[in-house]
C-alpha cells in the first residue's frame, strides 16, 4: 500500500498517545475510605473492577486506533493495479506522424508536439523498469524510435493508416512474457486512415487506450487537385489548368485569391485568380494561361488562407504542352450529304474529346481529303497518321507514296468497302504495306469479334466490362484474310477471318480493317464501342498511348518524402500530399473502436487511464479510504459502546 500525503500517517501514529494521555489525566482517584462491616461486598467490587479494566483498556485501544485511522484516511492510502516500478508491465506507444498531425494547437504547438508531451508523461508514470516500444506510423507503415529520438520528430508529409501500426504493436507485444501489456494510440483519428478491408482482430486480447493529441477543426479551405485539362496549341484556344478547391468548414469563403506561378519555355508566368467557395463544397477554377510555346512547364498553385492544416494550402503541379496530332481523313464514297458520307462516323469519332478508360482525352487535328476530287495525296508532312475509308482508285504510285510515309515513321489505317476492290487490294500488296498477307475478295458472311489482343496498349482498357465487350461488334460483309504474313499482327479475331490487323513497316505501322467504316456492311457505328475502338486505334498510332509523357505525378508514399517536382533519369516526378489528408472529419474514441471492432474500454482500464494521467496531488480512482471510513466508523461505534459500559 502506498500514501499520497504520508506525512498524515506519522501524524496519526502520533496521534495515537493522546487517548493514553487523556486517560491518564482524567481518571477518577478515589481516597479509601473505612465503612463498617462491608466483608460481602468487598467481594463483588473486586469482580466488578477486573471486568471493568478490560474494558478500560479496549476502549483505550479503540480510541488509538481511531486516531490512527483518522491520521491513515487523510494521508489517502491506495493499492496500484501494477507494480510502481513497471517491472511487469510492457507498452507500445503509437505515434501517428501523418501529414494532418501538424494541424497548430492555439499555443503554436501542433498536434505531433502534443503527443509527443503525452507520451512522454505517459511513460513517465509506468516506473523505471518498464519496457517501452515507441512505433511512428503513417501509410509507409511503422518506424521504431527510441525515447531520446521524440524530440526531434516531425511530421511527414503521408497518408494515415490504422492496420500496419496496430498490427505491429500486437507482433511486438505477442512477443513479451510479461504480464501487463497494453497499446496506447496517440492519433488525431482520421477518417480516411481506415480502409474497407483492414483487419484488427489481432488486438482482441491487449488494452488498448486511445488518445486525440489534435485540435478541434471546424475550417479548412484545401488545395485538392491542379491538373492540365488542355495542353495542345491550337489557335484560339488556350491552355488551361482546372484547380479544385475544397471548403470543409461550415462558413463560407469569400473572394479567396488562388496563385499559380509556372516557369516553362514561354518564360515566367503568374496569374492570380478570385474564387468563393459555399460550406461544405467544392469548386473548380479553370485558369487559361498565355502559352505559345510547347515544352514543359512546371511550377506550384497556392491559396492564402490561415487555417489549422496548411499543408495543402499548396500544390505542385508540372505538364508538357504540345502541338495537336495531325490526322488526313480520306474519304472514298463522299456521298450526297454528309451524313452518307463513308468517313462520317470516323470523322466523328476523331473529333471527340473523351477519356477512354483511365487515359487523357485523345485530341487529333483533322484535315479531310476528296479522294476522287483531288490528284492523289497532298503533302503528307507534318501528319501523324492517314485514314483511308473505301477507295476504289489507288495506283501503284499512290501505294508507293503511301508506303514511304509508313516507312519514314508515318501510320495509316485502312477501312475497306464496294468499292475497293481486288485491283486496290493487290496495289497495296505490291507497295509492301501488308507483307506477305493475302486478302480475297468480298463475300457475304456474318462475323462476330471472338477474341482480341488484350495486352496491346490499345485495346488494353476493353479488358474492364466495365467498358464493354468487343465480342458484341459484328459484320454481314467482309474481304477475307487468306493468309498472315509472319509479321503481321491480329488485333480483332473472328471465326471467319480476321477483322483488324496490323504490319509494321520500316518505322510506322499499316493497320487493315476488313469491313467497312459506315453501316453499309456491318452495324459497328451503331455500337457504342465504336468510338472508343477508332480513337484507341488512332491514339496507339499516333503515339500518345507511347511512354513519351516525361511527367508523371503521385502521391507521397514514403516518410522520407516532401512535396515539390524531381527529376528520375528523363522523367519528371510531381509528388503532393494525398488529399484525403485534408479532410477535418474525426472518429471519437468510442466511433473508432467500433469501426475497428475494437472491444469498448472496460471501467477499470478508464480508470487506469486517469490516474495515469492525473496530476500530483489530485484524485486517484484506485484510494482506499472509503474502506478506511467504514472501518473508523465501526471503530467509533464499538468505542461508544464500550464507554457508556465502563465507568471511568
Amino acid at each position: 500500500m502506498s500514501f499520497i500525503q504520508f506525512g498524515f500517517v506519522i501524524a496519526g501514529a502520533a496521534a495515537m498517545s493522546l487517548p493514553v494521555w487523556i486517560h491518564l489525566l482524567l481518571r477518577q482517584r478515589a481516597r479509601p475510605v473505612e465503612i463498617g462491616s462491608i466483608r460481602f461486598v468487598k467481594n463483588v467490587v473486586r469482580r466488578t473492577k477486573s471486568r471493568q479494566q478490560i474494558q478500560r483498556w479496549l476502549l483505550l485501544a479503540m480510541r488509538a486506533a481511531a486516531m490512527l485511522l483518522l491520521g491513515l484516511l487523510f494521508a489517502r492510502p491506495f493499492l496500484p493495479d501494477t507494480p510502481l516500478d513497471g517491472r511487469t508491465r510492457e507498452v507500445a506507444i503509437l505515434i501517428d506522424r501523418s501529414a494532418s498531425m501538424s494541424a497548430m494547437h492555439q499555443d503554436g504547438n501542433s498536434a505531433m508536439d502534443e503527443s509527443i508531451k503525452r507520451a512522454r508523461r505517459y511513460v513517465d508514470s509506468l516506473g523505471d523498469r518498464v519496457k517501452v516500444h515507441f512505433g511512428l506510423f503513417d501509410a509507409s507503415g511503422v518506424e521504431t524510435v527510441s525515447l531520446a529520438q521524440l524530440s526531434q520528430l516531425n511530421p511527414a508529409s503521408t497518408a494515415t493508416r490504422f492496420q500496419d501500426a496496430l498490427g505491429w504493436a500486437s507482433d511486438v507485444l505477442g512477443a513479451s512474457n510479461r504480464a501487463d501489456k497494453s497499446v496506447l494510440v496517440l492519433s488525431d483519428l482520421q477518417r480516411g486512415g481506415l480502409r474497407p478491408s483492414d483487419d484488427f482482430s489481432m488486438l482482441a486480447d491487449l488494452e488498448v487506450q486511445i488518445d486525440d493529441p489534435a485540435p478541434s477543426i471546424a475550417q479548412n479551405t484545401s488545395i485538392e487537385q491542379v491538373a492540365a485539362t488542355q495542353v495542345e496549341l491550337r489557335p484560339g484556344v488556350p491552355v488551361t489548368l482546372a484547380v479544385l478547391i475544397v471548403n470543409a468548414g461550415a462558413f463560407p469563403v469569400k473572394r479567396l485569391p488562388v496563385v499559380l506561378e509556372l516557369e516553362g519555355p514561354s518564360g515566367s508566368i503568374v496569374q492570380q485568380e478570385e474564387v468563393s467557395i459555399a460550406p461544405g463544397t467544392g469548386t473548380t477554377v479553370d485558369i487559361e494561361l498565355a502559352i505559345t510555346q510547347p515544352g514543359i512547364y512546371q511550377g506550384q498553385c497556392t491559396i492564402e488562407r490561415d487555417d489549422p492544416l496548411l499543408f495543402d494550402n499548396r500544390r505542385y503541379v508540372a505538364f508538357e504542352v504540345r502541338h495537336p496530332d495531325r490526322l488526313l481523313l480520306v474519304d472514298g464514297d463522299p456521298g450526297r450529304k454528309s451524313w452518307e458520307s463513308e468517313a462520317y462516323f470516323l470523322e466523328t469519332a476523331l473529333r471527340l474529346q473523351t477519356p477512354i478508360g483511365d487515359s487523357p482525352s485523345r485530341t487529333f487535328e483533322i484535315e479531310k481529303l476528296i479522294w476522287d476530287q483531288g490528284s492523289g495525296f497532298p503533302d503528307l508532312a507534318g501528319f501523324r497518321l492517314i485514314v483511308l475509308a473505301n477507295l476504289g482508285r489507288f495506283s501503284d504510285s499512290d501505294a508507293r507514296r503511301l508506303h514511304r510515309f509508313v516507312s519514314e515513321g508515318g501510320n495509316a489505317m485502312w477501312f475497306v468497302g464496294e468499292r475497293t476492290g481486288n485491283a486496290v487490294i493487290d496495289s497495296l500488296t505490291s507497295a509492301g504495306l501488308i507483307g506477305t498477307t493475302t486478302i480475297g475478295s468480298a463475300v457475304d458472311t456474318l462475323a462476330a469479334v471472338s477474341e482480341f489482343d488484350r495486352e496491346h496498349p490499345a485495346l488494353s482498357p476493353f479488358r474492364n466490362p466495365q467498358y464493354g465487350d468487343l465480342r458484341s461488334l459484328k459484320t454481314r460483309r467482309l474481304m477475307p484474310v487468306r493468309s498472315l504474313d509472319a509479321e503481321t499482327h491480329v488485333l480483332l479475331d473472328s471465326r471467319r477471318s480476321p477483322l483488324v490487323i496490323s504490319h509494321p513497316s520500316g518505322q510506322g505501322r499499316f493497320v487493315f480493317v476488313g469491313t467497312s467504316a459506315d453501316r453499309s456492311w456491318n452495324d459497328w457505328p451503331q455500337n457504342r464501342l465504336f468510338v472508343p475502338l477508332v480513337r484507341q486505334l488512332a491514339a496507339w498510332m499516333t503515339g500518345q498511348l507511347d511512354a513519351r509523357q516525361p511527367v508523371i505525378h503521385e502521391w507521397i508514399t514514403e516518410a522520407r518524402q516532401t512535396p515539390g517536382i524531381s527529376t528520375d533519369d528523363s522523367s519528371l516526378i510531381v509528388r503532393n500530399i494525398d488529399p484525403v489528408e485534408s479532410d477535418i472529419g474525426r472518429f471519437g474514441t468510442d466511433q473508432f473502436r467500433e469501426a475497428t471492432g475494437l472491444p469498448e474500454e472496460p471501467l477499470d482500464l478508464e480508470d487506469k487511464r486517469i490516474r495515469e494521467f492525473v496530476p500530483a496531488g489530485a484524485a486517484r480512482a484506485d484510494e482506499k479510504w472509503p474502506i478506511l471510513v467504514w472501518i473508523l466508523l465501526g471503530v467509533l461505534g464499538i468505542e461508544l459502546l464500550l464507554a457508556s459500559r465502563t465507568h471511568e
